[in-house]
């Protein structure tokens, strides 16, 4: 018959081996549940790629214009709806300015960096909004330095993430993992040289 002793003992080693399998399997039992989480959610807007005009992007050509998107998603964690109030506040506070539904952040010279919508129809973002999805867009033939406005757009993603506890996810709405993120700066860099090119060619003739 096993002494007091050694009960405390063997409770005490269960315990142990319970908090490491814990510690152990929680990355990925919470990975699991963010994953399935964001595939469950559903926009009509916005469930394929975006098509030019949809965030109302303008262009003086549009048929020789060319665009190339990058967009990344904010989904709430627990997929309830963001506090509206507390959404229009906080890109106030961040000087995003107020543009028909969507709001859209700027340099200080005014060029537009990247405009930030509702995921869910009709993408409006209004004191009635209702929504789990923060949807932001970039356009990397827009901005004058792609490079540097997906470093912005980056940054200030994870600063309304954490504010409104979200999950940054991208154009699939999957996590953004740090291979998606090279990838990404890999695309707005690309771009950056052509544009460079571009001026130079434009500067010599």
């Amino acid at each position: 018959m096993l002494s007091n002793l050694q009960i405390i003992l063997v409770a005490g080693a269960s315990l142990i081996f319970l908090i490491i399998l814990y510690i152990f399997f929680k990355p990925i039992f919470t990975r699991k549940l963010i994953h399935n989480s964001i595939t469950d959610t559903h926009s009509r807007l916005f469930e394929d790629n975006l098509k030019q005009g949809e965030l109302d992007f303008r262009y003086v050509n549009q048929e020789s214009d060319p665009q190339e998107l990058i967009i990344l998603n904010l989904i709430s964690m627990d997929k309830s709806n963001f506090n509206i109030n507390q959404v229009l506040t906080l890109l106030k506070n961040l000087d995003a300015k107020y543009n028909h539904g969507f709001f859209s952040f700027c340099e200080i010279s005014g060029e537009e960096i990247f405009r930030i919508a509702s995921g869910i129809n009709p993408g409006l973002i209004e004191l009635e909004t209702k929504t789990h999805v923060l949807l932001l867009a970039l356009d990397l033939h827009q901005v004058s330095d792609p490079a540097k406005a997906f470093d912005i757009m980056l940054e200030l993603s994870s600063e309304i993430s954490e504010k409104l506890h979200a999950s940054i996810c991208d154009a699939n709405r999957a996590p953004l993992s740090k291979q998606m993120i090279e990838h990404l700066k890999c695309k707005a860099q690309d771009v950056s040289r052509i544009k460079a090119i571009e001026n130079t060619s434009s500067t010599s003739t």
